[in-house]
């Protein structure tokens, strides 16, 4: 931030010359009604000695930000401002007195008073000049904290687009394989079915690809994109595999993460259908509730049948993405009712992380 904080906007600079204008009127009243000196030449002197002042007072920002070298030791830093409050007291006093002697020439009371009031006006000009470089301190501080925050914002997002990108990219590559094998046995048994699970896993790759790089996607979008999933997974187990849904038109430009519902079908898929011996129903129904899109998907199974072990992925990826995209890892449940599998996904429509868009 290169901006002068007193002239960044017109608060802070009315601030500003409101403080030197009150001063001003402070040292008018002292020479004026203290000191017994005419009050055209009191007002003068108070005007030229603060108005310079508040001047020199501006430019000392500029020294005090660019002129000190990068990690200086206090000896440093000590030497470089009494180096400022030397030159700038010179530049003050030497100008302001120089200028008073030329408008009131003849005045030599005042002029004798101007000569003896030198010093309580040097002591009086370091005093603010101390003030002003508290206050510049204090503000180069509060720019570096905020620099340091912000680019601890852009690192922490960074970071957390890397787990985003991480997460998806570790959906399950076991259907890849069981479908390319499916088509392998297909092109003998089945040559049109192998032809069109072939289609079928062509789009289906293309949409995973072209949403690679976005945050979001629409439920209309991503359900098209699961019907892709369940029809190869349908060439494979015939009727063993049934789905339906019931989709809220309201919900269909919902948005929601990409790819976030892949992982429970996949699960639906390889818990329910690879385990049981009947037919299997994947049940898919969605609702807006008071600004949040909830998901609920079913599946059937069988309660008896060995289960078939996994690495854990499906779920734990969703909720991970969850805490990173919302925060909140609570936005996916699951329980058993029977012989069903139930997950109900949470969504939230107007608290989304805009960070990621």
């Amino acid at each position: 931030m290169n901006r002068h904080p007193v002239l960044q906007n017109i608060r802070t600079s009315l601030l500003y010359f409101g403080i030197w204008i009150l001063l001003a009127g402070i040292h008018f009243f002292l020479l004026g009604f203290y000191y017994d000196i005419p009050i055209r030449i009191s007002i003068t002197d108070a005007l030229v000695f603060n108005i310079i002042y508040s001047i020199l007072g501006l430019i000392l920002w500029y020294a005090i930000r660019f002129a000190q070298p990068k990690d200086p030791s206090f000896s440093t830093l000590v030497i470089y401002q009494v180096t400022f409050l030397v030159v700038l007291l010179i530049v003050w006093a030497g100008s302001s007195y120089s200028l008073l002697k030329v408008i009131f020439p003849t005045h030599l009371k005042y002029l004798d008073f101007l000569d003896n009031s030198i010093p309580w006006r040097l002591i009086s000009g370091t005093f603010f000049y101390f003030l002003l470089v508290l206050v510049y301190y204090l503000v180069i501080y509060y720019i570096n904290l905020q620099e340091k925050t912000k680019a601890e914002g852009r690192l922490n997002e960074m970071v957390r687009e890397s787990e985003l990108n991480l997460l998806k990219s570790q959906i399950n590559p076991h259907f890849l394989f069981n479908s390319l094998n499916s088509i392998s046995s297909l092109t003998i048994t089945n040559p049109e079915q192998a032809r069109e699970m072939t289609i079928k896993l062509s789009d289906f790759l293309r949409y995973s690809v072209s949403m690679g790089n976005s945050r979001f996607s629409t439920l209309g979008k991503e359900i098209e994109h699961i019907r892709k999933y369940l029809d190869i997974e349908k060439i494979r187990f015939g009727t063993k595999l049934q789905y339906a849904f019931t989709i809220d038109e309201a919900c269909l430009d919902c948005e929601i993460p990409v790819m976030i519902l892949q992982p429970i079908y996949e699960n639906a898929v390889k818990h329910g259908v690879y385990e049981s011996t009947g037919e299997v129903t994947v049940q898919t129904t969605t609702r807006d509730v008071q600004g949040y899109l909830e998901i609920l998907i079913t599946n059937d199974f069988e309660p008896g049948a060995p289960s078939r072990k996994g690495t854990g992925i499906g779920l734990a990826n969703i909720r991970e993405r969850m805490k990173l995209i919302y925060k909140d890892e609570q936005l996916l449940t699951t329980q058993v009712k029977g012989n069903k599998f139930e997950v109900l996904l949470i969504l939230p429509q107007r608290q989304i992380d805009r960070m990621f868009e």
